[in-house]
């Protein structure tokens, strides 16, 4: 579990990208065994297929103030619509499905806890991007729409494929059926996935604002300023606010109890704990990092101008900082900054921070449940002597 972290940092620190998709996949493991052993089904065996796939988690949802057999539209939520003896019927659609028109399977399981009366909406499945009746309503990566060498540095090259996921009357094998009407063990699910989802998000925010440190500090040097204590002073809440979420990941694993199918159950309170503090900061320092860098990030001419012969000149004497520093090289800093805080990127860096892996107050919430606040009230009777 250590080096599936490291990785997730490592990746995330080069590539922007994450791979808490995975975890989807560790939490069935551990509930299709549940499920096996209450039920004496046979989920778990069929879930060792080694498949390239995207998860498909959430659900539409409609009202949120009611519960999914309530809904106006039934299939705002995805569920089962038949049965027969070689599979079943489903419909609904799933949302935030990143990359899923370039993988091979897309893989599905419930959103949320559910009673009895939504037994029809507990239903995990993987099939084949191809299968009749799946439909995907998709929109391009947060880039450019055409390749900019110095502009978007980071958003010509990295960015998930999003889209929505539609089940129009899609029939799976009973194969490939890992939950059917177990409503249960929908909650043993999300127990799983809560600290799973939340280290994976944790390392890749660490990892976010590592790279937000670096550029501030960078810029800061460009333009002269890289001594001024307030500006130091905010690059160390940046330092610390990523070791917070990197050790608070670290820590989730250390403390992990081990799950009768041989997967371990990270911490729920510490990694929800390390999230919450560590998505709140990297949106402030989104707008610190803009600070350092200045209003110019926003209002300064676009690579075409830089590379117009005309006009080249008096950007390279206008927009030029230190003296030792070249202005291409500072241009570069600044569109790279432009590019994390004020593009399509940047937003959906900032969404990405905010709601993926669940909202700040889905931790709260987590963090309230699980943490044993009685056992420190009875800490400091006994302190205090208070029988």
């Amino acid at each position: 579990m250590r080096k599936i972290i490291e990785t997730l940092k490592k990746n995330n620190a080069r590539h922007f990208c994450s791979m808490c998709m995975i975890t989807g996949l560790n939490v069935l493991w551990a509930v299709t065994y549940d499920i096996d052993e209450a039920r004496g089904t046979n989920y778990h065996e069929r879930l060792k297929d080694d498949l390239r796939y995207c998860m498909a988690v959430m659900d539409p949802k409609g009202d949120r103030s009611l519960p999914p057999n309530r809904q106006a539209d039934p299939d705002l939520y995805l569920r089962v619509v038949d049965k027969n003896k070689d599979g079943i019927i489903v419909n609904g659609a799933k949302m935030h499905t990143s990359d899923a028109p370039i993988t091979h399977y897309i893989f599905t399981c419930p959103s949320g806890v559910l009673q009895e009366a939504d037994k029809d909406y507990a239903v995990s499945f993987a099939i084949p991007i191809d299968t009749k009746g799946l439909k995907f309503i998709t929109r391009p990566a947060p880039g450019p729409l055409e390749p900019k060498e110095m502009e978007s540095p980071a958003s010509s090259h990295i960015g998930f494929v999003e889209c929505l996921s539609v089940f129009d009357h899609v029939f799976i094998p009973w194969e490939r059926v890992f939950m059917c009407g177990e409503w249960e063990f929908t909650e043993h699910l999300i127990r799983y996935f809560s600290p799973y989802v939340r280290i994976c998000k944790g390392a890749c925010t660490s990892a976010r604002t590592d790279i937000l440190a670096g550029t501030a500090a960078l810029i800061a040097h460009y333009n002269g300023v890289g001594k001024a204590g307030h500006i130091r002073s905010k690059i160390t809440d940046m330092m610390i606010s990523s070791e917070i979420g990197w050790g608070c990941a670290l820590g989730a694993v250390a403390n992990s109890v081990m799950h009768p199918s041989g997967i371990p159950i990270p911490d729920v309170s510490i990694s929800n704990a390390g999230l919450y503090h560590s998505r709140l900061r990297f949106i402030e320092f989104l707008g610190t990092l803009q600070e350092i860098a200045g209003g110019i990030v926003t209002t300064m001419p676009g690579e075409t101008e830089y590379k117009n012969e005309e006009t080249r000149k008096y950007i390279e004497k206008y927009f030029k900082g230190r003296r030792d520093i070249p202005t291409e090289d500072r241009l570069r800093l600044l569109y790279f900054i432009q590019d994390l805080t004020a593009s399509r990127f940047g937003g959906y860096l900032m969404a990405s921070a905010i709601c993926a892996g669940g909202t700040p107050e889905t931790n709260r919430v987590e963090v309230a449940r699980s943490y044993d606040l009685q056992e420190k009230i009875n800490n400091v009777k006994a302190l205090c002597n208070i029988k």
